[in-house]
């Protein structure tokens, strides 16, 4: 049940009516990708912008971070997942990384009946998301064609680096992803919200039609298959993931168990 009382039904009963829609609003996590956790991601993150060291301390922070989704809330977890993953990092390394390493794991984790229906919209698509904007923006809108990220602002202390706490509304979840979208979308509401969870149905209700995405299991429907997309590699990009010196390469395991995290079980 949503916002209001507005019962959404899953995104297997959408049906082109009159041609597909033009505008979509659509969470990420759990729902474009296939996977509900960003833990992968940040933690490849942590790697690429920081070293092994900050890495391993938030696998060890790890069980305290569920522990706050499960018991208090899931803006307490992302808060702490993020000081964890970047506090005291410059934000010109977590900007490379965004850019240059973290689009190949999203891309391999692309939901296929979610992806085709926010493809197929044809003016403004619209990526809503707890995870801080900057870490998504490369991928969903060099990959996914998004127009536009709606996610969690990063605080920039001195010299440029992040202080690991949050600007703006804070992590963006619930009542504040609705906030969000009415000011992207103003007086016009989107004619079609994606979502997978309870904490997304605030800004679903605003959505003309809105569908939740179940979630994903191995030997799914063809509808529901995980889909790698194309990530469209620059030669500048490719150069620059060269030069950084950590690049995966550099250490096979660390690929091999965030890909083993990422994939559906």
């Amino acid at each position: 049940m949503g916002s209001n009382g507005r019962k959404f039904p899953p995104i297997a009963e959408f049906r082109q009516r009159h041609g597909p829609p033009a505008t979509v609003a659509a969470d990420l996590d759990g729902t474009l990708l296939a996977s509900s956790s960003s833990f992968p991601y940040f933690l490849l993150l942590s790697y690429t912008a920081g070293g092994i060291l900050r890495s391993l301390l938030l696998v060890l922070c790890a069980p305290l971070i569920l522990a706050l989704y499960k018991l208090v809330s899931e803006s307490a977890a992302i808060r702490l997942l993020i000081f964890v993953s970047v506090s005291g990092l410059h934000l010109g390394d977590i900007t490379a990384a965004s850019a240059s390493i973290l689009p190949e794991l999203y891309a391999a984790n692309v939901r296929s009946d979610a992806w085709e229906l926010f493809d197929s919209c044809s003016e403004r698509r619209v990526v809503v998301t707890a995870n801080p904007r900057i870490m998504v923006e490369p991928f969903a809108i060099d990959c996914l064609g998004a127009h536009a990220v709606l996610g969690t602002e990063l605080e920039v202390g001195q010299a440029g680096r992040l202080t690991g706490f949050l600007t703006g509304d804070g992590v963006l979840v619930g009542k504040l992803k609705r906030q969000a979208v009415l000011r992207e979308f103003e007086k016009d509401q989107p004619d079609v919200g994606l979502g997978d969870r309870t904490s997304d149905h605030d800004f679903m209700a605003l959505c003309k039609e809105a569908y939740m995405v179940p979630s994903f299991k191995k030997g799914s429907s063809r509808e529901a298959r995980v889909n790698r997309i194309t990530v469209p590699w620059t030669k500048k990009k490719k150069e620059e993931q060269r030069q950084s010196g950590r690049h995966l390469r550099d250490l096979p395991f660390v690929l091999s168990f965030l890909i083993k995290m990422s994939l559906p079980k």
